[in-house]
């Protein structure tokens, strides 16, 4: 999408006037030299580098036009190096700079960092307070599996994101997202039900494309978790599969997957993990499924 946005979108055209945009393959050429020598850790990384190859700004993943621009523009009115900027910012804690030092932690993988440094700009700015809480959180949940953060702490701030009555549907809905898979993840799926709740409530008659393929996405955890209704969330489960998934091994995994871990309809599911591992085309695709089969094996006997 940045590939062809940079070059049609007015407002990114705006913020590069006076800058050189060097486009790198991370991966060929000079590009793993470079990714190197820079510490880039993932794709899309951008970096803000002066004309003696100091990074003065660095950010990773591109979050639209508008934000990429405001980033771009930002980096242009302060050339300081990073090394300067964090040195400037004992002294003068301003929105720029935590916005700046909070990219470019978030970029080097340091999220205890990068939400210190926005928690810092949220109050400094707390007309934009739920933008900032929805970065936090996001940065939160890609520290807490490298054990920046307990769950404990994602989840008090995830409640005092949606208490405050300020976040829109779109970001309720994310997090009711975000939330319920980290919980799932973390062993604990009954901590998701305060944003299961939030988020079917938040979105209930929404006509919105965007808001109604996030609610179907929820509704068959709803149904599991809130609901207590298993076939629901199964007939859900199945109501929102991509055309074409009986023939998708992949597909086919999941929704066996699903089955198994809800003991429900578990001869269907070892029938569909068996197609799965016909129609897998890698031995690590196979493998994968056949672990699911052998799982629905060993629970019906």
């Amino acid at each position: 999408m940045f590939a062809r946005e940079v070059d049609s979108d007015d407002t990114m055209k705006a913020a590069l006037e006076g800058a050189l945009l060097y486009k790198i393959n991370g991966e060929k050429g000079e590009g793993p030299e470079l990714a190197k020598k820079y510490q880039v850790r993932g794709w899309p990384t951008f970096l803000a580098v002066n004309g003696d190859g100091e990074v003065t700004d660095s950010w990773i993943g591109y979050g639209g036009a508008e934000a990429w621009s405001a980033t771009v523009v930002r980096a242009k009115a302060d050339r300081r190096t990073l090394v300067e900027k964090k040195a400037a910012y004992a002294t003068e804690s301003t929105l720029d700079l935590a916005l700046s030092l909070a990219n470019e932690a978030g970029s080097s993988g340091d999220y205890k960092a990068s939400v210190e440094y926005l928690k810092q700009a949220r109050e400094l700015d707390p007309d934009n307070a739920a933008k900032y809480s929805e970065d936090i959180l996001m940065s939160m949940a890609y520290g807490i599996r490298g054990g920046a953060f307990t769950f404990d702490e994602v989840d008090k701030e995830a409640q005092a994101a949606i208490a405050t009555g300020e976040a829109s549907t779109e970001q309720v809905m994310q997090l009711a997202i975000m939330m319920t898979g980290m919980s799932a993840q973390m062993g604990m799926p009954d901590r998701a039900i305060p944003y299961l709740e939030a988020g079917m409530k938040a979105s209930e008659g929404s006509e919105d494309e965007d808001i109604v393929k996030m609610r179907a996405y929820l509704a068959p955890q709803y149904a599991l978790m809130v609901e207590k209704d298993v076939e629901k969330a199964y007939n859900l489960k199945l109501e929102g599969m991509d055309e074409g998934w009986e023939e998708d091994p992949n597909a086919l995994n999941n929704i066996a997957w699903w089955c198994f871990e809800n003991d429900y309809n578990l001869e269907q599911a070892l029938e569909w993990a068996v197609k799965g591992v016909e129609l897998a085309e890698s031995d690590g695709e196979r493998a994968n499924v056949l672990d699911t089969a052998a799982e629905l094996c060993n629970a019906l006997g």
